[in-house]
Parts: structure tokens; C-alpha cells; sequence
């Protein structure tokens, strides 16, 4: 462009020294003439170079571009079913889905505050991973709140079925979340990780709600003290 614009002045410059009257004390000099040979020669030189100029621009952008696409990450077949969960799940009430980083969709965090039962309205933080291998392999989800829970340690391990034996590749994020509530709405002292809690539940309701509720207040159970979470 900035070649075509100069080529365009020089023109006009031309014509206008074709037009220009004498300058005083010169009015007997033999008048200024220009070659047309020459100036077709100067204009076909200018469009030779800016043709290059362009031709050189186009080739520059075209290896940017191919530059850009092959370095750039192809979506492997966890990121597009990973996607796919994403765009169809309905996330259930009192839950919240965050990304750390918007071009990692297998990497979340997930925010469980539940809306009923021992657990109401205090917010449990999980960690969710999935593998290169989903959705044959199941999602792995790590509790980063210290609970109370039969069904997470104090290590933030969860037990849930369909995270282990009972996964198939049918199943998608939206259900691994939602058994996950539903651990808080309805903790099952059958399947334990947190053996103490699982087994005071069966022995002794009532004193396990006790714990419960003493742990969400920021209490100690035996020698571990709780996060006040209410």
C-alpha cells in the first residue's frame, strides 16, 4: 500500500511539472520534457515491487498461519468427550463447576454445598481429574476439605461405586457429580473409607450427627480439629 501511494505521487509530480509555468528568469530555457519511455519504465519498475512486496506479505502470513495450527494442541478424544459432558450437564442444585484454566477443560474444581440433610449449607471444594483414557476410565476426584464423612478419609479420598467397580463409559461427569451430593445427602456406612465414622453411624446415629455437626462448627473430633464450615 505505502508503495502504491508513492507510485501515485510521482505521477502527480510528473504531470505537474508537465503544467508548470516558467519560473521568472528562466522564461527563454529550453522547457523541461520527460521521457514517456522513462516514465513507463519508473511505473512498471514500482509495480514489479509492489507485487513482490505483496506476493512476499501473503507468503509471510500463510506460513504464520501454518505456523500457528500446527503448533497448536489437537483436541485428543478425553478433551472432546470431556466437552461433550460439559455441554450437556445440568449441574444440580448447590453445586458450582470453576476452571483453573479456560483451555484445560480436564482439570476443575467443583464446589458441593448441599441443600439438605447433616451437611446443609456448609461448601465441601473437590478436585476433578480426567484421564486420557475417559470415558473408559472414570474421572479422579479428590476432596480438598477436611471432613467428617464415612465415605471420604481424612486424606480426602472418596469412595463412591461408580469411581471404581461400577464405572462404564455410559456414565459422564454430570452423574460422578451427582453421586457426589448425594454421598452428602445420604452417607453410607456400608461402603466406608472413614471406618470410625462408618461404624458410629451403625452403632450410634445419634452421636455420629453429634460429630457431624460438631465438625462443621470447627470442633475436634478425637485429636483432628475441623475447618468451620457453618
Amino acid at each position: 500500500m505505502f508503495r502504491l501511494k508513492e507510485l501515485q505521487k510521482k505521477q502527480q509530480q510528473q504531470q505537474q511539472q508537465q503544467q508548470a509555468p516558467p519560473v521568472n528568469g528562466t522564461e527563454n530555457a529550453a522547457p523541461t520534457t520527460t521521457d514517456p519511455n522513462e516514465v513507463k519504465r519508473q511505473n512498471s519498475n514500482d509495480l514489479k515491487e509492489i507485487r513482490k512486496q505483496k506476493s512476499k506479505d501473503s507468503y509471510f502470513t500463510l506460513k504464520s498461519k501454518q505456523s500457528s495450527e500446527s503448533s497448536g494442541k489437537r483436541a485428543n478424544p478425553a478433551e472432546l468427550r470431556a466437552q461433550k459432558d460439559i455441554d450437556e450437564m445440568q449441574v444440580p442444585l448447590g453445586c458450582t463447576v470453576s476452571f483453573k484454566d479456560s483451555n484445560d477443560i480436564l482439570n476443575f474444581n467443583l464446589t458441593i454445598t448441599p441443600t439438605d440433610g447433616l451437611y446443609q449449607g456448609a461448601p465441601f471444594q473437590f478436585t476433578i481429574n480426567i484421564p486420557s483414557t475417559y470415558p473408559y476410565d472414570p474421572p479422579k476426584v479428590h476432596c480438598d476439605t477436611l471432613v467428617y464423612h464415612p465415605n471420604i478419609d481424612l486424606e480426602g479420598h472418596v469412595c463412591l461405586n461408580i469411581l471404581r467397580q461400577d464405572w462404564v463409559p455410559v456414565l459422564n461427569i454430570g452423574t460422578v457429580i451427582f453421586g457426589l451430593m448425594t454421598l452428602f445427602l445420604e452417607p453410607n456406612p456400608n461402603d466406608p473409607l472413614n471406618k470410625d465414622a462408618a461404624q458410629l453411624m451403625i452403632d450410634n446415629k445419634k452421636s455420629f450427627e453429634q460429630n457431624v455437626r460438631q465438625s462443621l462448627r470447627g470442633g475436634y473430633i478425637g485429636n483432628r480439629q475441623f475447618p468451620k464450615l457453618l
